[in-house]
């Protein structure tokens, strides 16, 4: 599994680049501009990530413009969307509304625990 990690804590960041790391190859990114490039670099080079985890709050371009930028330029480069794993520090029923409509797959509440992690993945059939 090829996975992208986009946070701008450096603790929840390592934390979840470690724990999505014993189930292949993990990249990190910590502003929304970043993410967006690594994405396309992967899609360009026929390696695109299977899961991409975004944090709302990051700087440059927040996580429903990076999710939103990301949704679109799979259907333009017509490639297997990847699944959509938002975080936030709170459940503000308006954030997971808009994840939901905007192609989300799913929405997790911080801090995440390792067996949480693993359900939601076993879900998106990740694992």
């Amino acid at each position: 599994m090829r996975t992208l990690v986009v946070d701008d804590e450096f603790v929840a960041l390592t934390k979840l680049t470690t724990l999505l790391s014993k189930y292949g190859k993990c990249e990190a990114a910590t502003n929304g501009s970043q993410a967006f490039k690594m994405f396309t670099k992967a899609v360009n080079r026929l390696q695109p990530y299977d899961l991409i985890t975004i944090d709302i709050e990051i700087p440059e371009m927040n996580g429903f413009e990076l999710l939103k930028n990301i949704c679109k330029e799979e259907k333009v480069m017509k490639v297997s969307p990847s699944k959509k794993m938002m975080i936030s520090v709170g459940g503000n029923p308006d954030n997971i509304y808009r994840a939901a409509i905007n192609e989300c797959d799913v929405f997790l509440i911080k801090p995440i625990t390792k067996e949480v992690l693993e359900i939601k993945l076993k879900e998106l059939g990740l694992i």
